[in-house]
């Protein structure tokens, strides 16, 4: 009875402390624009009414036959020796017919998450400088990230912590940080926000990619229905002893990066969820790194 009692009063406090946020649902709706300058405006906005200072660091990217400049959008909170990093792509990939994907449970509920995450932080003190960085282009092969990675601020990353895919489920994954104190602040974040999060040894490609090549810690975290969550879980992980049915694809898989992406599948308790975690993912990184 103790034991329970305990755990209740745990669960009241985490209740109590856990920060409240509004208009998600339309935050995440303002990215359903049919161009790459509407989503860097949606951002933008959403920037600007938070209070969150930013500044665009353009870089060379595009294609081989279509060159384009990529905007990275980083809100820079603190100060320190090295840097913190909570980072989440904000394009939307092209479709064959030239049109966008609505992109909003890749990635756009993501943004949303940081930002409200971005909210929370910016009154508190860490021992590190805390980057929240949204990244340009990562439909076209992480290259936002690889740039950010291979300029001057890359060698500062103490820690990387990627969201992608946040739109709507109830379970917590991670892309397995494979360095031990950026692990255990991964644990420690779970219990805080009272998580249980899937590890993956294998996860899905994503932006922590590119901070794993320069050597810096990077883990990636997503949202999904638990059963969805654990069906990707064993198509990356468990090769032919899935047993899953040839060719099975995940939901999410038939859904990003088709017109199918809408806010129709959007649930903010899950985006309000990635952003506590969020928050709680840089205070253990933070406490974990001095």
């Amino acid at each position: 009875m103790r034991r329970v009692l305990s755990w209740l009063l745990s669960a009241a406090v985490l209740a109590v402390s856990a920060p409240a946020f509004a208009g998600t649902k339309e935050d995440v709706a303002s990215f359903e624009t049919q161009t790459q300058d509407g989503r860097l405006a949606a951002l933008e906005a959403l920037l600007k009414r938070e209070g969150l200072p930013y500044e665009i660091q353009t870089f060379e990217g595009g294609t081989k036959t279509a060159p384009a400049v990529g905007r990275n959008v980083i809100v820079t909170l603190g100060a320190g020796d090295s840097d913190i990093l909570l980072t989440a792509h904000y394009d939307a990939k092209v479709l064959k017919d030239g049109s966008l994907a609505g992109a909003v449970v890749d990635n756009a509920a993501s943004v949303v998450a940081l930002i409200q995450a971005a909210g929370v932080l910016k009154g508190e003190r860490l021992n590190h400088r805390l980057r929240i960085v949204f990244f340009d282009q990562e439909e076209l092969g992480l290259l936002g990230t690889k740039a950010y990675a291979a300029g001057p601020d890359g060698p500062r990353t103490a820690a990387a912590i990627n969201f992608d895919i946040n739109g709507y489920g109830d379970t917590p994954f991670f892309a397995d940080p494979v360095d031990a104190a950026l692990a255990g602040a991964v644990r420690t974040a779970c219990a805080a926000a009272g998580e249980d999060c899937l590890a993956f040894p294998m996860y899905p490609p994503s932006d922590h990619l590119a901070f794993r090549k320069i050597g810096a810690p990077a883990t990636s975290i997503s949202y999904l229905p638990a059963r969805e969550a654990h069906q990707l879980w064993l198509m990356f992980n468990a090769g032919q002893s899935s047993g899953l049915p040839e060719d099975f694809r995940p939901r999410v898989l038939e859904m990003i990066h088709t017109p199918d992406d809408t806010m129709a599948a959007v649930d903010p308790e899950t985006v309000e969820k990635a952003g506590r975690l969020a928050i709680e993912l840089v205070r253990a990184a933070d406490a974990n790194r001095r």
